[in-house]
């Protein structure tokens, strides 16, 4: 018998083909388009193995998200072969133009903003993307629409989009071909079995007993190479599963990291035994008897400032001046270069200062947590309340912004300062045009130092300030006043940024912006008369992200936030190392022992100034003198001054390195469910 290919079934199926094909064929354009935009071509050439290796495994991760939506269209249309009639197969026809439009369009939209996510944090999709949401998605959009041609994009990507509806609805056309229900014969049986097949394969990635996995991407040294082989589709799925495993259950971080209890973390984390019966009394510490601050209690700034990553500041120069004012005092004040933030994302960040400890890999940020009403006798500014000194948080924004100003609220501070509350104060700002003052992230940052400055000036008791600065965040705006220092970018930076020229000057500007800003008020405290009452903090809330190519050797680079210390002649210690390691749990740790006299505070931390630190950051890296833990490798120091790193083997050291960091978010997890139990049972015992 003469085989027929004329049922509409064998030409939807060959079209359902030809789309998949094609559309494998466009991610791997995108692909090459990402390498281009995000990557060092030399590098790139120079590791062309890898980068063959990075590409066929990218094919296999592309072919996943292919699969899955191609499933269901697929097991219809072979349901379909099996019943007769128009309108039935009218219905099936609908429904699987559906179906491949609706998947085929969400993934070109997660494309794009995993594009636009990765120019911004040099990442794909990650849990950070629920910032979105989250955070004041007016002002991101705003920012967006300042910085790019958006009806432009969403123009082509609106009409890419109906292009592919009137294409795949002509693929799927029944034109004037045999609707008549077919036999159940082998040509049938075949195609289907070898399509099952192929989807189960393409979806699992493999055979074999594991699927293929995000962690089989690390086939490089070369960080960047290894970011090639992803999607965002896949990095999208996986920030859904970890926000929905660590955002809901109540996760057990001393378990998952195999810790029998918190005295085996905390002697691992602290190379001591603990001294209490109950964490929350091992953690309790004291500074050591100060004269010069009991004598004269200094006003203490701390100021997280927003995108102060350190990546670009060795490139500071008279031409390329993004320090500016700022690098006089980098250079004679206490300033820490390796350090990492605790968080990549300004909310975590913040959090993590203000209470002093590491961030649990995956978990809610406290302020948005079931600890968000849990008042924590860890809290950063609570021992200067205790020693006298009136406490204040300060944001350019609004304080509505996350529920930031409700959360510390609760934790205790005194005074909550945000846009309204700085123009209600200072009623001079009211002559200021508004362009001149702020935009829809908050005020610019010179108001806020001038805000501090005049609450200094005028103190008649000792003064604590927690800062978040806005400036130098998307739109990348400030005053029409502000005088532009020399910022030239030569054909070499302009390689190495994610951004086309003019964003990339903007982002340069904005970040000389805020540091000769920071700067200018550095100096004023200096050469007045608060010369010798004030110390100033200063770090960064997360890494300034724009460069592209970063590989693994630069990855503790790529993280890294400054952080400085300035402080009077009468308070500066003998001696301290210029090259310990920290982060931002590590702040407040530090500042006690030089600000305050035999206070009594909870101590997870430690104080760069008298003990060895460890840096650690969420995205996984932990850092010390004797190397680093990233990406389930151990590297070893190429050099401490550049601080480029070389894959190694594991030795003792760095074993115990990895123990710390899982011990010390072990025991902040374990800390923060001890509190919130015991503030539940003092609250419900007041009650009865």
């Amino acid at each position: 018998m003469k085989l027929s290919f004329k049922h509409y079934y064998w030409r939807w199926m060959k079209n359902q083909f030809l789309l998949f094909l094609g559309m494998l064929g466009l991610m791997t354009v995108a692909r090459v388009a990402f390498s281009l935009a995000f990557g060092d071509l030399n590098e790139l050439q120079a590791q062309s193995g890898d980068m063959k290796s990075a590409f066929f495994l990218g094919l296999r991760y592309d072919l996943m998200p292919l699969a899955y939506i191609n499933a269901l269209p697929f097991i219809v249309m072979n349901l379909g072969y099996l019943i007769p009639g128009k309108i039935t197969i009218k219905g099936i026809r609908f429904f699987v133009i559906t179906l491949l439009v609706l998947g085929y369009s969400c993934l070109a939209w997660v494309y794009v903003f995993d594009y636009a996510f990765y120019s911004y944090f040099q990442d794909h999709l990650n849990i950070l993307f629920f910032g979105f949401f989250e955070d004041d998605t007016v002002a991101l959009l705003t920012s967006i629409w300042k910085n790019y041609n958006l009806p432009l994009w969403l123009s082509l990507v609106f009409l890419a989009q109906y292009g592919l509806y009137r294409f795949v609805k002509f693929n799927f056309s029944h034109f004037d071909f045999d609707l008549k229900a077919k036999k159940f014969d082998l040509r049938f049986v075949g195609c289907f079995l070898i399509g099952l097949v192929c989807l189960g394969y393409f979806a699992r990635g493999n055979f074999s007993r594991l699927p293929l996995s995000l962690e089989d991407a690390h086939i490089s040294s070369n960080e960047f190479i290894n970011k090639i082989s992803l999607n965002g589709a896949l990095t999208f799925n996986r920030a859904l599963k970890i926000r929905k495993t660590f955002g809901v259950a109540n996760v057990n971080y001393l378990q998952r990291y195999g810790i029998a209890n918190w005295q085996k973390a905390y002697e691992v984390a602290f190379t001591k035994k603990p001294q209490g019966e109950t964490l929350i009394e091992s953690l309790k510490g004291k500074t050591p008897l100060n004269i010069q601050a009991a004598k004269n209690p200094p006003h203490v700034v701390l100021v997280v400032m927003e995108s102060f990553g350190s990546y670009w500041d060795d490139k500071n120069s008279k031409s390329f001046n993004i320090l500016g004012s700022l690098e006089e005092h980098f250079q004679s004040g206490i300033l820490f270069k390796n350090f990492l933030s605790a968080e990549n994302g300004t909310i975590g960040s913040l959090v993590s200062v203000a209470n002093a400890q590491v961030i649990r890999p995956g978990a809610r940020f406290l302020s948005e947590s079931d600890f968000m009403k849990v008042p924590l006798d860890i809290s950063g500014h609570l021992p200067y309340k205790k020693a006298g000194y009136d406490t204040h948080f300060l944001y350019g924004g609004k304080l509505g912004w996350r529920d930031l100003g409700k959360y510390l609220s609760i934790q205790g501070y005194e005074h909550l300062w945000g846009a309204d509350e700085i123009k209600e104060s200072m009623p001079e700002l009211n002559n200021i045009e508004p362009k001149d003052l702020g935009n829809e992230w908050g005020v610019f940052d010179e108001y806020l130092y001038s805000f501090i400055e005049e609450h200094l000036r005028t103190a008649t008791k000792p003064q604590f300030f927690l800062v978040l600065t806005t400036s130098n965040h998307p739109p990348f705006e400030f005053p029409s006043s502000y005088n532009t220092l020399p910022l030239e970018l030569d054909q070499k930076m302009l390689d190495k940024v994610t951004v086309g020229e003019e964003i990339a000057r903007k982002r340069f500007l904005g970040l000389q912006y805020s540091n000769q800003k920071v700067g200018e008020f550095l100096t004023k405290i200096k050469t007045t008369a608060l010369n010798d009452k004030v110390v100033v903090a200063l770090t960064g809330d997360h890494s300034y992200w724009i460069a592209k190519g970063v590989g693994s050797d630069e990855e503790f680079k790529r993280y890294a936030v400054p952080f400085f210390l300035s402080v009077p002649d009468r308070l500066k210690p003998k001696s301290y190392d210029q090259n310990n390691f920290g982060s931002h749990e590590d702040i407040f740790p530090t500042l006690y022992p030089l600000t305050l006299s035999e206070q009594e505070y909870l101590k997870l931390g430690e104080d760069l100034i008298n003990e060895p630190g460890v840096a650690q950051n969420s995205a996984g890296i932990v850092a010390d003198h004797n190397g680093a833990y990233h990406h389930g490798e151990y590297w070893n120091w190429k050099s401490l001054f550049d601080l480029s790193l070389i894959q190694t083997k594991a030795t003792p050291e760095l074993e115990l390195l990895k123990a710390k960091a899982e011990s010390l978010i072990g025991l902040t997890d374990y800390y923060l469910k001890e509190e919130k139990a015991r503030k539940s049972s003092v609250v419900k015992n007041g009650r009865q």
